[in-house]
């Protein structure tokens, strides 16, 4: 069945201190060639001590408080007070890269109404540096790259899922409850309004994703619906964030989260990849392997920092399992 009117669009953006970035993403929002009447902006705040919230404002978002802190947190907060028929899970480092984005990706669902999910393409910013570039080919870092393998990116899709309709504009998909792909409420990702991630069980985004497909409804990906997403802005950055979400799985302080809550939807390949990992980074060669294959997928020899990113994830992912085990370091902060 078709749907004639325009949907209400919501934007949900978890924030934390991202008064260098969230300009940017609002207004990419902003200039849609889409009745902005229709649009709606639901910024979840951390306690921003910059001047993040007077920002959400100066674009007419609604800024509500966010008492975790966290992002995943804050977009089940935001998420229960969106009005929009669709939701769009955005972060602060988003930029979508198209005037006519919203339009592109509601159109599966004006087309058929048996749609529930919404999938936009994350691809690297122009202006990214090179370990940004790299992780945004990745569309995720190293590790759960490597353990999801062809099924990480919708642009790999194909390999692994048969569309149930192709057209030029998006492809539909009904995933297996066998061989879920990577997808989580993140990056642009939407729902449509009865989803709505109002669950502690939804607190991790991968998890609501794979939520959202047991559910059984229509995955729309529309490849053209380009969607920036700034992951580091250098190494030092990277090691600190990962270092936090390495710490964050294995301490495990915010219930419903983390890799140990995933791994019951992981069929027993990609278990075996997940320990694989660390040998996998540290030993190099099969990464190397892998960069030159990615170098020639993408045309691009950025991606030959893949051993390197793989082998500083690794060291972190030792290190912090030993901190762990001697019970040091179960401070978290607040990185996001």
């Amino acid at each position: 069945m078709k749907i004639k009117i325009l949907p209400l669009i919501s934007f949900v953006i978890p924030t934390l201190n991202a008064s260098n970035i969230l300009s940017k993403c609002l207004e990419s929002i902003r200039t849609q060639h889409y009745p902005q009447k229709n649009i709606e902006i639901v910024i979840a705040d951390g306690g921003s001590i910059d001047n993040t919230r007077d920002i959400g404002k100066k674009f007419h978002a609604k800024v509500i408080n966010n008492p975790e802190i966290l992002h995943e947190p804050g977009k089940s907060i935001a998420s229960k007070i969106a009005k929009g028929d669709i939701i769009f899970y955005t972060d602060s480092d988003n930029i979508l890269t198209h005037p006519h984005w919203i339009s592109m990706m509601v159109k599966p669902y004006l087309e058929n109404s048996n749609v529930i999910g919404f999938l936009p393409q994350t691809i690297p910013a122009p202006d990214s540096n090179s370990l940004d570039r790299y992780l945004g080919y990745l569309t995720t870092d190293p590790f759960t790259w490597f353990i999801y393998d062809m099924t990480a990116s919708p642009s790999d899709y194909t390999h692994n899922y048969k569309p149930i309709k192709s057209t030029k504009e998006y492809m539909l998909y009904q995933f297996p409850l066998t061989n879920i792909p990577l997808f989580g409420l993140s990056q642009g990702v939407g729902v449509i309004k009865k989803f709505k991630k109002n669950k502690k069980a939804y607190s991790d985004d991968l998890l609501a994703g794979i939520k959202l497909i047991e559910e059984r409804g229509i995955i729309a990906y529309i490849p053209k619906a380009g969607v920036y997403h700034y992951h580091v802005d250098g190494y030092i950055n990277f090691i600190k964030k990962y270092t936090w979400r390495v710490r964050n799985n294995l301490n495990q302080q915010i219930q419903g989260m983390g890799i140990t809550n995933r791994t019951q939807y992981f069929p027993k390949r990609r278990i075996i990849r997940m320990y694989l990992f660390v040998p996998y980074g540290i030993t190099i060669l099969f990464a190397f392997i892998d960069s030159i294959k990615l170098s020639i997928k993408h045309h691009d020899a950025v991606m030959l920092l893949h051993p390197l990113a793989c082998f500083i994830l690794s060291i972190i992912i030792i290190k912090e399992y030993f901190q762990f085990i001697l019970q040091k370091n179960k401070n978290l902060g607040t990185y996001q």
